[in-house]
């Protein structure tokens, strides 16, 4: 289970809650990404690709949230009873941060406000930055809504460190060089490595194992590690496969060794130190849905 009290002592640290999914602790703000709280991955209750593994919490355990981060509004990145419960939360609803176009989204069925950020667009709130950046993907929660409100990443900045989220991303080089570029220095990345096939489609859409790699490489990011793995099926790969391709991945590059794998429940602290937490993929059976999750 993820140890909250421990988590809540640190300056900036991050866990993983399964899929994209992050908890972020900034100072002593607490900040979600992604949330998907729920059991499935749908536009409703029991409706989509059910959860593999489970939460390393019960959401009423939650902290009070002060922010939310949404890459774009697929059903795995933007939940809506996750956002509901959220905006009920004691103590009042946290802040959305949200792409451009999406918060008429919140206003009409979460009824709460939330702030639009085109890519680039950034705001700094009690010493923490936060900072939407590009990505290569798309977005639309139906056919007709299609690319209607903006996709994107967050950069996370605290006390002189940075963590970076793609949210979903193809590859692109020029992509993550001009992060690095224009955010600075990655202290500590989570990169997509999951949903990456049948690649002749998704390779427009999604990374895969390798090319995380690539990006992690131009980042020039201290530690990197994998998400939007394990924990809903979603490409045509099988839940334990990113693991697996990702191990070979780096047996051919062969001098990475500060990208690797987390628990999920595990936090890490952005303290450019995180290497000493990483889990080699090679580690990660086919039995891993024992093994992903420490709850």
């Amino acid at each position: 289970m993820l140890k909250l009290e421990d988590m809540q002592k640190q300056a900036f640290a991050v866990a993983w809650l399964g899929h994209a999914s992050m908890l972020v602790r900034a100072g002593k703000q607490w900040v979600l990404i992604d949330p998907v709280l729920s059991g499935t991955a749908g536009p409703v209750q029991g409706f989509g690709p059910a959860r593999l593994t489970p939460l390393p919490l019960k959401p009423d355990e939650l902290p009070h949230i002060d922010f939310v981060l949404i890459s774009h509004d697929h059903f795995d990145h933007l939940d809506l009873d996750t956002m509901r419960r959220l905006a009920r939360q004691d103590g009042g609803a946290p802040t959305f941060f949200v792409g451009t176009g999406l918060a008429s989204w919140f206003g009409k069925y979460v009824g709460a406000d939330a702030k639009e950020f085109g890519w680039w667009d950034q705001a700094t709130v009690d010493g923490t930055h936060f900072r939407f950046v590009p990505a290569q993907h798309n977005s639309g929660r139906t056919p007709f809504h299609k690319n209607s409100s903006l996709w994107g990443g967050w950069v996370i900045g605290h006390g002189g460190k940075q963590f970076y989220f793609p949210g979903d991303t193809a590859f692109v080089d020029k992509l993550f060089e001009d992060v690095r570029e224009r955010a600075g220095p990655i202290d500590v990345a989570a990169l997509p490595i999951g949903a990456y096939q049948p690649r002749r489609l998704m390779r427009f859409e999604h990374m895969d194992p390798a090319d995380a790699l690539h990006a992690h490489r131009l980042l020039r990011a201290q530690t990197s590690f994998g998400v939007h793995w394990g924990t809903f099926q979603l490409g045509d790969e099988e839940p334990f496969e990113a693991a697996r391709d990702l191990a070979t991945a780096l047996e051919q590059q062969g001098d990475i060794t500060n990208f690797g794998l987390i628990s999920i429940g595990s936090y890490v602290t952005i303290d450019g130190n995180f290497s000493r937490s990483l889990i080699q993929p090679s580690r990660f059976p086919p039995t891993f849905a024992k093994t992903l999750s420490k709850s």
